[in-house]
């Protein structure tokens, strides 16, 4: 039976309607993270750098090294913060969808003992299209097209990506190692490629577009707060989406 992406909108839209304290709880996760990056943004970088730094423009040159170290370990910071939350909240998802919500504490706990084990797998499924994507930045550098082979590499890392793009929430959604959840998630998404591309294409292209134009409504501090919220509710509600995606793209495998 094939996968409705229609009815897995709807029916993580009912999640909500249903789950609002936790909706709540999920948002204020977020909130209080996007918070606590802006305040390491303000210790660790000066206002300029983290202009650029935010907007992922090109950093200029003869740029002291105390100061590299530190954009290295704000963006560093950011990131895993971001990760953290992500699977802190998917967990939370998964045992309330399951009737066995405790609290965020237990919760918390349950994606500290999984979280590096997910980062570790989120790795070595980016990697292969880290080296399509460094041959691409590379050719661009030097103001020529990119080689056949940095191509080919791009489109190999595409799709293994895709095909193992729910081995991370395996991984943190059960007891499986890190060899079982890529093992069960490969041989899940045999012949199932195309609908895989959709379920990134909508996480990871149509979700963040949605996000970059609530953030270039933010014209003071006020909207900017409320913007912020927004953006929660984007993100809470894309991990609900992704949820709803693995528990059938799994149970239909």
């Amino acid at each position: 039976m094939p996968i409705n992406f229609t009815q897995i909108i709807k029916d993580s839209w009912n999640f909500i309607q249903n789950e609002k304290l936790t909706l709540v709880k999920l948002i204020g996760l977020y909130v209080v993270a996007s918070f606590l990056i802006v305040l390491l943004q303000s210790a660790l970088l000066p206002e300029q750098i983290a202009a650029i730094v935010l907007n992922q423009d090109g950093l200029p040159k003869n740029i002291p090294d105390e100061l590299i170290s530190n954009i290295i370990a704000f963006l560093l910071s950011k990131q895993f913060m971001n990760l953290f939350i992500g699977a802190w909240c998917l967990v939370t998802i998964n045992q309330v969808s399951r009737r066995a919500f405790m609290s965020l504490t237990s919760s918390f706990f349950a994606s500290l003992k999984r979280i590096w084990g997910m980062i570790l797998l989120s790795l070595l499924i980016f990697i292969p299209l880290m080296i399509g994507l460094t041959g691409v930045f590379l050719a661009n550098q030097q103001n020529i097209s990119p080689s056949t082979l940095t191509m080919f590499a791009m489109i190999i890392g595409i799709a293994l990506y895709v095909r193992l793009c729910l081995a991370p929430i395996h991984y943190l959604l059960t007891e499986s190692s890190l060899s079982e959840s890529w093992k069960t998630i490969w041989y899940a998404g045999k012949g199932r490629l195309s609908i895989l591309f959709i379920f990134c294409l909508l996480i990871y292209v149509v979700m963040p577009m949605i996000e970059n134009i609530l953030v270039s409504l933010s014209i003071n501090i006020f909207v900017e707060i409320i913007m912020m919220v927004l953006i929660a509710f984007v993100n809470v509600f894309s991990l609900i989406i992704s949820y709803r995606f693995y528990t059938l793209f799994v149970s239909k495998a």
